[in-house]
């Protein structure tokens, strides 16, 4: 049996996301009707550039922008939500998309190899929080940040988005699997998929 995965990348849904940032950020983009949040371009982004959301979670999305706010990034921790076309998405859930990963992680060692240089020494996820979790993850980007740009080069359709779930802190009980800040965060790469942006209940 063979299954063509490619027909399944397509999220035929809508989703709600949630955004932490400043105050006069979220005021800015809900009085315009062209305005949209800037995506992030760190290097050790998780999912890669692009625009990130807490998937159904704006008390998750509070308390990113509190500790944005502790850390001097942000004055007024504010929550912005959005409702979300995953369209083509990249769903790091699925088993065709960590082999994807996989294939582009072996192409970027690769290259960095014929440069003279290992992987390990350029990317390396690092800061473990409670729990082990990495909290900085310059590997994983560098890694779909690549897949990204194989895909461009091949002409193969760019993706719409990143879905990806997380099992970040500590244990949520004794003996559990369960993590104290499990998620899943979605990172959005083409704006036309935002259908609109809102003012949460919290």
């Amino acid at each position: 049996m063979k299954i063509n995965a490619k027909l399944y990348q397509d999220m035929p849904h809508m989703v709600l996301g949630f955004h932490g940032c400043d105050r006069s950020v979220a005021e800015k983009v809900l009085r315009s009707q062209e305005e949209h949040l800037h995506p992030s371009t760190n290097t050790y982004d998780w999912l890669g550039d692009g625009i990130y959301f807490w998937l159904n979670d704006p008390q998750r999305a509070l308390e990113w922008a509190e500790q944005a706010k502790q850390r001097g990034k942000i004055s007024d921790p504010y929550v912005i939500g959005a409702i979300i076309d995953l369209g083509f998405c990249l769903n790091l859930c699925e088993r065709k998309a960590i082999e994807m990963l996989q294939q582009s992680y072996a192409f970027l060692e690769e290259a960095l190899r014929m440069a003279g240089q290992r992987i390990d020494d350029v990317y390396k996820n690092r800061a473990p929080d409670e729990g082990g979790f990495r909290l900085i993850r310059p590997l994983d980007c560098a890694v779909i940040r690549n897949l990204h740009r194989v895909m461009e080069t091949i002409g193969q359709r760019p993706f719409d988005s990143v879905y990806g779930y997380f099992q970040e802190g500590k244990d949520a009980f004794p003996g559990g699997g369960v993590k104290e800040k499990s998620h899943i965060q979605i990172c959005v790469r083409n704006t036309d998929c935002i259908k609109g942006y809102f003012l949460p209940h919290l």
